[in-house]
């Protein structure tokens, strides 16, 4: 089932305004001869705490990947690779992380968990470090992956204005499982930067 007819558009308020030759989409409403899409672009929420954590113990897969769509599967068997080893020693991850080292592609990255006790002999692609803590500046944010540079604009911005340097990569923490919410705007993610 489709439509046709020519569009032209506008945003007000959140719901995009379309106005259509003679046909109009399926389960659109008109109004005036214009049709009424709710706007389907996700909010995503930023909140900042300055607080501090205690050292990790993680474990974790380096790895790239080629293109940004290409994240995806590396997250997806690297994440798997990390379960199985989880479950083979009797562990569970208390947190899954993340951290990118490179600003575009190809991406280098760091896959990991914190596991909830000590982990066993390491495999050839496992290893293990400890990600030192201390003060940190978290942004909690509420929406899709792919706007998380909004988060990492907002810490730019509290580092300038608080006059603080960073220390070292920032990483990701992820809160829940996307496949498991109803709107990608219930998906949590934390961005840590630890500062000087």
């Amino acid at each position: 089932m489709g439509w046709s007819g020519s569009i032209s558009g506008y945003l007000v308020g959140g719901i995009a305004i379309f106005s259509l030759g003679r046909q109009t989409a399926p389960g659109s409403v008109t109004t005036n001869g214009q049709i009424m899409f709710k706007d389907t672009i996700p909010v995503v929420r930023v909140q900042l705490e300055q607080t501090e954590f205690s050292d990790m113990e993680i474990l974790y897969i380096h790895d790239s990947a080629q293109s940004t769509a290409a994240i995806t599967e590396i997250f997806r068997k690297d994440f798997g690779e990390l379960m199985l080893y989880l479950k083979a020693n009797k562990l569970m991850p208390r947190k899954f992380l993340a951290w990118y080292y490179t600003g575009q592609p190809p991406w280098s990255i760091d896959i990991a968990v914190e596991p909830n006790g000590e982990a066993g002999p390491l495999t050839r692609r496992i290893q293990s470090r400890v990600q030192p803590g201390g003060e940190v500046i978290i942004a909690h944010m509420w929406g899709p992956y792919d706007r998380v540079g909004q988060a990492y604009r907002q810490v730019a911005d509290w580092l300038k204005e608080n006059h603080r340097k960073p220390l070292g990569a920032p990483f990701e923490v992820y809160l829940n499982d996307p496949s498991l919410v109803k709107e990608a705007s219930e998906i949590r993610t934390d961005i840590y930067q630890l500062i000087q």
